[in-house]
């Protein structure tokens, strides 16, 4: 079983774009609390897909700009999921990430080998540290970052969606920043 990350172009959009609405349909109720691009519309994945893509594009044209990083999972090749790092620019020492699996990919170890392949790149781009929220309730979630050596830094309750959100960070480098 391998796991490889894709990322998000606009020379593979059309398929790409096929496979995020498909899965996403079929993981709406599961995801629709925790990402707004899962919402019904066709045009919020358009908005997501494009802004990972466009973003980055404008990011190497203006280094200070932050942008996002979108990747496809692939497990043996077929869509597994969607990770990304937000908020990345050239002189930030941080990031945050965020990561869904397809419900037939859940517990098969698939989101902890691509958060590894998600930090790898994170090191090749001189991060430092990546940080990330889960839903007190989400279990699955705080097991697997638990086990792939993030810590608990604060608990807080997010007034707007009503729920406690722990945040969570992994230092890449032992340097001080």
């Amino acid at each position: 079983m391998s796991v490889e990350l894709e990322e998000f172009s606009l020379r593979h959009f059309i398929p790409q774009f096929r496979e995020f609405n498909s899965v996403t349909k079929e993981n709406r109720t599961r995801l629709e609390p925790y990402f707004w691009w899962a919402r019904a519309t066709a045009i919020t994945h358009i908005v997501f897909i494009m802004s990972g893509i466009l973003a980055e594009k404008l990011s190497q044209i203006a280094h200070d700009l932050p942008y996002n990083k979108k990747f496809i999972i692939r497990q043996d090749g077929k869509f597994a999921g969607v990770v990304g790092l937000d908020d990345m620019s050239q002189n930030s020492p941080r990031t945050e990430l965020w990561i869904f699996v397809t419900r037939e990919c859940t517990g098969q170890n698939i989101a902890s080998q691509a958060i590894k392949l998600v930090e790898e790149y994170a090191t090749q781009k001189s991060i430092k540290k990546i940080c990330t929220r889960v839903e007190y309730g989400n279990w699955p979630s705080r097991g697997m970052l638990q086990k792939n050596d993030y810590k608990i830094y604060k608990s807080r309750l997010n007034r707007w969606r009503g729920v406690v959100e722990q945040f969570w960070h992994k230092k890449l480098s032992d340097k001080n920043y």
